[in-house]
């Protein structure tokens, strides 16, 4: 499978279940701007509170064919694979469809999935073994901290200035200087770098004194 990331705001997604696999599909999906509707005659209670919230729309019933129609993807995650192939069988070829325990009948997976900021950093094991997904994620919290959400801001905004500031010729040199791992768990040099960059817009025969 090719891995790509899919921009969800302002698409409908369907998320049909709403057990405990349904809830951690739809956490990941909070925070993707989609136009979120739950489908299940039950709900776990955070699914229920985040539609009395208004972050979903949870409609109380079993999915319905007519419920796919619409929907830019869709994430098949009842406790009944009967349901399940039922609802992957009757999206439409365009549709992007994922089915919980039963991979090969849609046509995309969802990896674990490690968040810091800007930084996302995706695992998958094409189906073999989720088991393995949640080890080589724990491996992966662990080396990439915190840190790194505020580490990612800095590098986000400096690159920002020095493409919209400085001529080309000094680009490379100071977009390299960026990744230095000194700037990882110190804010207070990546804020005397930036503060650097700001005063010497437009001096670029003084860059080498940024460090």
């Amino acid at each position: 499978m090719y891995p790509i990331h899919v921009n969800l705001s302002g698409k409908r997604v369907i998320v049909a279940g709403g057990g405990l696999v349904a809830y951690r599909k739809i956490k990941d999906l909070l925070n993707e701007e989609a136009i979120l509707t739950v489908i299940s005659p039950a709900a776990v209670n955070e699914i229920q509170e985040w539609h009395a919230e208004q972050k979903l729309t949870w409609i109380e019933r079993e999915v319905k064919r007519e419920d796919l129609k619409e929907a830019f993807l869709i994430i098949a995650a009842t406790n009944s694979k009967e349901t399940n192939a039922w609802i992957a069988s009757h999206a439409k070829p365009k549709q992007l469809v994922n089915v919980a325990d039963q991979y090969e009948s849609g046509n995309f997976i969802l990896p674990s999935v490690i968040r810091r900021g800007r930084l996302v950093l995706s695992v998958s094991t094409g189906g073999a073994s989720p088991s393995l997904s949640k080890i080589i994620k724990k491996e992966l919290q662990q080396t990439y901290s915190e840190d790194y959400e505020t580490y990612l801001d800095f590098l986000f905004e400096c690159r920002a200035i020095i493409k919209k500031e400085f001529p080309e010729k000094c680009r490379r040199t100071l977009l390299s200087n960026l990744t230095d791992s000194r700037f990882l768990y110190d804010k207070e040099k990546q804020n005397v770098f930036k503060q650097a960059l700001i005063n010497q817009v437009g001096q670029t025969d003084r860059i080498k004194t940024i460090e």
